[in-house]
C-alpha cells in the first residue's frame, strides 16, 4: 500500500490493525501518522489509550504488553513503536536467500506471536526509520496484514506532482511550469514545499491559481537551496549548469560574500559527509549528524563516491584564498567566477 491510498483510507474511518511505516521522507510519514492518531484516539481519553515506546531494550515487551490490553472508554487504543529497528536489516549481513537458517530474537518471536492475532481494537504503529528488510520474518509477517506503508523520498518530477496536488489543500490550482519552478526553487523538500505553497495560497488572494510568475515573485531566499545544487554541479564537473546557477544566486543575496560563506560551508559539510560515510555510519543517522534533511543527504552520498578528499582537501583551500582576495578589493562577482571555474 503506498502513502497516498494510506491515507485515503484512515480518512474514511477505517484502519489497519498494525502499520509499518518506512522510507524516510519525514513530511509524508508525519502526515499519514496524523490521519491514523486522529482516527484512532478521542481527544479526551487520549492520556490514557494512546501510547509512544521509544527505543530502549525492553521496547517491544512492553508495547506489545500494553497492546494486548482493551482501551479504556474507547473503541480503540493507539500504541506507537518509534525507530523499531528489530524490522530492520542486522549488522551482521546474512546471505541472500538463507532463510532457513534465520535466528528470531526475543522480540522477534513476540512480534510474530502478536501478527498471527492481532487485537482488534488496537492500532500499532511500527515507525521504522528509512527501510526495513524483507526477508525478515517479522517484516514478511506485517506487510502480509496490508499495512506495511513505504513513504520515500520524491524524485524531482514526483514532487511536482505532490505540489500540484498539495496545491489543491489550499484552494488553488499549480500548473506543470509553476510546481516546476517551485521545485527548482526549493528542491525536493515537502516540508518546505507546503510550507510556501501556504504563503503562496495567502499571496494570490482570491485567485484560484498561482502562476509561475507567483512563484518566481514571492519564494525568495532560498540560495540556500541553490548553493546545494551549485555544489553538486561543481562535484559533477557541469561547467555550464554551475555558472549558472552562481549567477541565479548572486541575484538573492545582499553581498557575494553570504554566497561564498555559504559555498565553504557546504564543502565542509563534504568533508564531514565524506568522514561519516568511511565510517559506516547508516544513512538517517547520517543525516542527523551533518544536520541534512535524508533525501540530500543521500544525494551528496551518491556523488561524493567519485569526489575525492583531496578535492574537497583543494577546494577548501581556494575558497579561503577568494575569501581573501574579495576582502583584499577585488571584484567580488569576477572572484567567484573564477573560483568556480577553478573548483571544475
Amino acid at each position: 500500500m503506498n502513502h497516498h491510498e494510506a491515507v485515503a483510507e484512515a480518512r474514511t474511518g477505517k484502519l489497519r490493525p498494525v502499520y509499518l511505516i518506512y522510507g524516510g521522507e519525514p513530511f509524508l510519514e508525519d502526515e499519514l501518522f496524523r490521519e491514523i492518531r486522529a482516527v484512532a484516539v478521542a481527544p479526551e481519553t487520549a492520556d490514557f489509550n494512546y501510547h509512544v515506546f521509544n527505543p530502549s531494550s525492553d521496547q517491544i515487551q512492553q508495547a506489545l504488553s500494553v497492546a494486548q490490553t482493551q482501551p479504556f472508554f474507547s473503541e480503540r487504543r493507539l500504541v506507537v513503536v518509534r525507530d523499531a529497528a528489530i524490522f530492520a536489516a542486522s549488522r551482521k549481513k546474512q546471505d541472500d536467500g538463507d532463510e532457513e537458517g534465520e535466528k528470531t530474537s526475543g522480540g522477534e518471536e513476540q512480534i510474530l506471536a502478536y501478527l498471527k492475532a492481532p487485537v482488534a481494537s488496537t492500532c500499532l504503529v511500527f515507525l521504522c526509520g528509512e527501510s526495513v528488510d524483507s526477508r525478515k520474518k517479522v517484516t514478511k509477517a506485517a506487510i502480509a496484514l496490508g499495512g506495511a506503508v513505504e513513504c520515500k523520498p520524491l524524485k524531482e518530477h514526483d514532487a511536482e506532482m505532490w505540489a500540484q496536488h498539495r496545491a489543491v489543500f489550499y484552494g488553488k490550482k499549480l500548473n506543470d511550469m509553476a510546481s516546476r519552478t517551485l521545485v527548482e526553487k526549493l528542491g525536493t523538500n515537502l516540508r518546505l514545499i507546503d510550507s510556501e505553497l501556504g504563503k503562496l495560497a495567502l499571496y494570490v488572494g482570491d485567485a484560484k491559481a498561482i502562476a509561475p510568475a507567483d512563484v518566481d515573485a514571492a519564494v525568495g531566499g532560498m540560495a540556500e537551496t541553490e548553493i546545494f545544487r551549485l555544489t553538486e554541479a561543481v562535484m559533477l564537473k557541469d561547467r555550464r549548469k554551475a555558472l549558472d546557477l552562481l549567477a541565479r544566486v548572486l541575484r538573492q543575496v545582499d553581498h557575494p560574500l553570504q554566497v561564498l560563506a555559504a559555498l565553504t560551508n557546504r564543502f565542509r559539510q563534504i568533508l564531514l559527509v565524506k568522514a561519516l560515510v568511511a565510517r559506516g555510519v547508516p544513512m538517517r543517522e547520517g543525516a542527523g549528524l551533518a544536520r541534512m534533511h535524508p533525501f540530500a543527504y543521500e544525494k551528496m552520498v551518491g556523488h561524493i563516491r567519485s569526489y575525492g578528499r583531496e578535492e574537497a582537501s583543494r577546494a577548501m583551500s581556494q575558497l579561503l584564498e577568494a575569501d581573501l582576495a574579495i576582502k583584499s578589493g577585488f571584484d567580488p562577482k569576477l572572484t567567484l567566477e573564477t573560483l568556480v571555474v577553478a573548483l571544475l
